[in-house]
């Protein structure tokens, strides 16, 4: 059994109580992935790059699907074992990291709350809980993305184990393993730029009558803002039901006046209004990313919506919730689809073409993370 041979190299698991705890993730919110989900085979702790080489070695003499995990926080079933008979290893223990030369380089398992998150480009929803490698392998947005771009604009090299081989990976190779959810390598080193923000980030609310005066209104404090969410009136109330709204809200972190509140918790309740609303009320969700000219088309919708502004490859763009609604609308956009464990129901085209490509050419066995990626 491949249990007796991994004991001899790492530290394994196969308790019941373990086996089921890492059978899920934060994809439980969705009612579709959680039913998705298969007791792994057992659970493996790696904390050395000395010890990835071992387990690709292992996988390549025996064959075996692995799931690489941090902290579970992806809400996207990325670390949900599909396949049975899978391995998950975890990799929180593999830690270690340095700012020099205006980069963080990490190791997978170091925690954003051990790194620090004040000078980092976005910041994931679920940073008091996630690790680097865990966000790089599978998140997308989160706080500084409207500046900064995604996690992809600003991960500069890094270091992957594949059943063929190890890889430094630089520019735009990077789009093979970034949000590929672990499909296309194992992480061993993140060097990822860091910012200099310009003070303190402070909270700002005005509200409209209509979502084009919303927009107009975000478009015009967009070059002093981290993040920008236009809210209709049922969202925000979800949010923050204390406050009275408008129809249309904008919340904003901007650097100028405004309502002090810490980096943390303006990241954790304005700049996550999905992981949080999704918390508080069990209906149905998805999201739409909608050209900035297409939005409009929301007005009337009936649903609590919440537009994200972000930017992606210096594309500005709305990464756009809708809650408890009947039916998504049929605008100009591309589907993010929160309740599907594969990589290409999410990524644009240009990039998941690298990750096919990618996966072909080192993991034809499609044993990282199975079934995640479509690639034949």
């Amino acid at each position: 059994m491949i249990e007796s041979v991994l004991s001899k190299y790492f530290k394994v698991y196969t308790d019941r109580e373990t086996l089921e705890k890492y059978s899920i993730d934060y994809g439980y919110l969705s009612p579709v992935l959680s039913k998705l989900r298969k007791p792994p085979r057992a659970v493996i702790e790696v904390k050395s790059e000395e010890e990835v080489k071992t387990l690709i070695e292992l996988m390549n003499d025996y064959h075996f699907p692995i799931v690489v995990r941090g902290a579970g926080s992806n809400t996207l079933g990325q670390t949900i074992p599909i396949k049975e008979g899978t391995v998950v290893v975890d990799i929180t223990k593999f830690k270690g990291f340095e700012r020099r030369g205006g980069y963080l380089i990490t190791r997978p398992g170091s925690e954003f709350n051990e790194v620090g998150i004040e000078d980092l480009p976005t910041i994931p929803t679920s940073f008091y809980m996630a690790t680097l490698g865990g966000y790089v392998a599978g998140g997308s947005l989160g706080f500084g993305s409207l500046r900064n771009g995604a996690v992809w604009d600003n991960v500069e090299e890094l270091e992957v184990y594949t059943p063929k081989g190890f890889f430094r990976l630089s520019g735009e190779e990077v789009y093979s393993v970034v949000q590929s959810a672990g499909t296309t390598g194992i992480i061993t080193k993140v060097k990822m730029r860091t910012v200099r923000r310009d003070g303190k980030v402070k909270v700002i609310r005005r509200g409209f009558s209509s979502l084009r005066e919303a927009l107009d209104f975000s478009l015009s404090v967009l070059d002093e803002a981290e993040f920008i969410s236009i809210r209709n009136n049922a969202m925000a109330e979800l949010i923050e039901p204390e406050r009275r709204w408008d129809r249309w809200n904008v919340i904003a972190g901007v650097y100028g006046e405004g309502e002090e509140v810490s980096l943390k918790d303006i990241v954790t309740t304005f700049a996550g209004t999905y992981f949080t609303a999704v918390n508080r009320v069990k209906v149905s969700y998805n999201a739409l990313d909608i050209p900035l000219d297409g939005l409009e088309k929301l007005e009337g919708v009936k649903a609590r919506i919440s537009c994200e502004l972000s930017k992606s490859r210096g594309k500005l763009f709305s990464h756009t919730y809708f809650l408890d609604y009947e039916g998504l609308p049929e605008i100009e956009g591309k589907r993010f689809n929160l309740h599907s464990y594969r990589v290409n129901d999410r990524v644009e085209e240009d990039r998941l073409k690298r990750m096919i490509e990618f996966k072909r050419r080192v993991d034809e066995e499609d044993l990282l993370n199975p079934g995640k990626l479509v690639f034949e």
